[in-house]
């Protein structure tokens, strides 16, 4: 096999988040218009919010 083969049969990295991830969720519709919400992931509690400059912040 030569190079080139090689190079058409291996998957390449890319910027496009929704390529690397099976699933995925927006943001928008997890926050649902709020600036704060609470997750429940088995025994704990997670707080997510958004921050004045549009970031999202999860704390336990």
């Amino acid at each position: 096999m030569n190079t080139s083969e090689q190079d058409q049969k291996t998957p390449t990295p890319t910027s496009d988040p929704t390529t690397l991830l099976k699933r995925t969720i927006a943001s928008e519709e997890i926050m649902a218009g709020e600036k704060e919400v609470w997750i429940q992931h088995g025994d704990a509690v997670y707080r997510l919010c958004e921050t004045k400059s549009g970031k999202l912040i999860l704390q336990k």
